[in-house]
């Protein structure tokens, strides 16, 4: 006994469209059953590289937007900021500054800030011995300084390598010239 679809109440349509969902649920989660007939639910391979593919589009896509519509609104946010200076109940005191004088002023004091010799800030073992822009202008030439010798020395001894070997390759060669080997039988 044959079985028609029309009998089931499908169409052929219905019936394509559920096996199609059927194998792209089953491709994409990953559900089947194990080897002792039990069902598991693992992502497969094709839904982990889908879902990555998904989200570098979405990642592309939010830092397009944000590049067109956010960045420019921040800088012009940033420009334009003022900043009060307030007392310690957060009343205002004093004039106002622009967020680019205020860098200016925190950059000068960050410069101009006393340390020790390591370049840290000072503390109750040991006092400050210099500015940090000094500190960085010693520390700056010591690394260039460094750097210009440990070439020096490399390229020294590059050449009194180069001599060295060549003048034993000679040494070797007169003492050859000098050698007789002599065979003697014994009875």
């Amino acid at each position: 006994m044959a079985l028609d679809l029309k009998e089931l109440g499908l169409t052929q349509e219905e019936l394509q469209e559920r096996v199609v969902e059927r194998i792209c649920d089953t491709l994409l989660d990953g559900t089947g059953t194990d080897d002792y007939g039990e069902e598991h639910a693992d992502l497969s391979p094709w839904r982990e590289r889908l879902d990555g593919l998904v989200r570098q589009r979405i990642d592309a896509k939010v830092e397009e937007m944000a590049c067109r519509e956010v960045l420019p609104r921040v800088g012009e946010m940033i420009e334009g900021l003022v900043l009060h200076r307030t007392n310690e109940w957060g009343e205002k005191k004093g004039g106002h500054l622009t967020f680019i004088e205020y860098l200016v002023q925190r950059a000068e004091a960050y410069l101009r800030e006393p340390v020790t010799r390591d370049g840290k800030r000072p503390d109750s073992y040991s006092g400050a011995t210099q500015e940090r822009i000094a500190h960085m202008v010693d520390q700056h030439l010591h690394d260039a300084i460094e750097k210009a010798m440990k070439e020096a020395v490399r390229t020294a001894n590059d050449a009194i390598v180069a001599g060295l070997a060549e003048t034993v390759k000679m040494k070797l060669e007169e003492i050859a010239k000098g050698l007789r080997v002599a065979v003697e039988v014994k009875r």
